[in-house]
């Protein structure tokens, strides 16, 4: 194991240490509505957190400082590869990730694509990976124990998480179809979240779908949950890299505006996805919903990235960066249910403590 991994993973094991101590009291008179409760207390204690709160890992909006902004307030903060990141990227989000931040993280990596930087991830020090959309192959879980890190997978049926379960994962991710973004799952998180739960026993499972509110987290983690995974709540947030004007539009949203489709599928075909409706979606379904090929304005240079001089066409799957210029809330505007309780945008640090502060108070 790496010496700098090994001093991570050391300051980890300290801070959990500390974190169990100040939970004694609490379990000793554990209320079933006391939080946290003992499966989101032994989560918290697994990787050395304050609180049981982790952000997505949403491509490149999930960026190293909001990565570190959610691990120093004591959550478990990720930081995402996208469809496409180049090793050089990869490696250097990580090692950003590293001086930043004095708490746990994770790097996300989306199985539909072939996770060609994980031992760039690995070499450069990330000690936890995230996967979704499908299961780790062997040669990246041996990878995975060889550097001393740890994993975890999006899940979103029971044979999916024993399977998870089965190849090594210290938890799991139930992911319910009122998550934004490209949503692997078929039913809503609390019909899902039961049967996953049956099947993890004593594996953490974090709760993903709709979380915005403490009130949100409070009713996963009583329903057995050891945490959430809260996505679009912290894209409207100051560090996220997404455009101001993506998360303006977040922040006068309901989650009626939100829709399940296949309409923003150049660079992911196929993959269902929660968005925002916008003019791209409305011109796609007034066409009837065509394939590729048949799409109106398809080729349409909507945007282009003042930094890289990349341009977004319509129906690409990226959605507004901020250097993009351009007709940005005509890009895909991924966005989960929970975007009605959506009002503000404030720092990762001062939402998780209101996120927590909510999860006491609804009591």
């Amino acid at each position: 194991m790496r010496s700098d991994r090994r001093a991570f993973l050391r300051r980890t094991a300290a801070g959990a240490v500390a974190a169990a101590g100040g939970l004694r009291t609490l379990s000793a008179e554990q209320r079933p509505e006391a939080m946290p409760t003992p499966r989101a207390a032994a989560f918290m204690r697994m990787f050395g957190l304050k609180y049981p709160i982790a952000n997505a890992g949403m491509g490149n909006a999930a960026n190293p400082a909001l990565a570190s902004a959610v691990a120093n307030a004591g959550g478990l903060g990720a930081i995402g590869t996208g469809t496409a990141a180049q090793p050089d990227t990869v490696a250097r989000r990580v090692r950003q990730t590293r001086e930043l931040t004095r708490g746990p993280f994770a790097i996300n990596y989306l199985l539909a694509f072939e996770p060609a930087t994980l031992k760039v991830a690995l070499d450069a020090g990330v000690p936890i990976v995230q996967f979704a959309w499908g299961l780790p192959p062997a040669d990246a879980v041996a990878a995975i124990a060889r550097a001393g890190a740890r994993f975890g997978v999006q899940v979103a049926s029971a044979v999916g998480a024993r399977r998870a379960i089965d190849s090594g994962a210290a938890y799991l991710i139930c992911q319910g179809t009122e998550a934004g973004g490209h949503v692997q799952s078929m039913m809503p998180l609390y019909d899902l979240l039961p049967a996953v739960l049956a099947e993890a026993k004593d594996v953490p499972v974090l709760a993903a779908g709709g979380i915005s509110t403490g009130a949100h987290l409070r009713r996963a983690l009583l329903a057995g949950a050891s945490g959430a995974l809260v996505g679009t709540r912290f894209i409207a947030t100051r560090e996220a890299a997404s455009h101001d004007e993506y998360k303006k539009a977040l922040t006068r949203s309901q989650g009626s505006d939100t829709v399940m489709t296949v309409c923003f599928q150049d660079g992911w075909t196929g993959a269902t996805h929660r968005v925002l409706r916008n003019r791209t979606l409305e011109m796609w379904e007034a066409a009837g919903c065509p394939p590729p090929g048949r799409r109106p304005g398809e080729g349409d240079v909507i945007s282009t990235n003042a930094a890289t001089g990349v341009k977004r066409l319509r129906y690409g799957v990226t959605s507004p960066q901020p250097d993009d210029r351009g007709d940005v809330l005509e890009q895909p505007l991924y966005c989960g249910r929970g975007v009605g309780e959506i009002r503000d945008v404030p720092s990762a640090a001062d939402l998780i403590a209101r996120l927590w502060k909510e999860c006491v108070d609804a009591g």
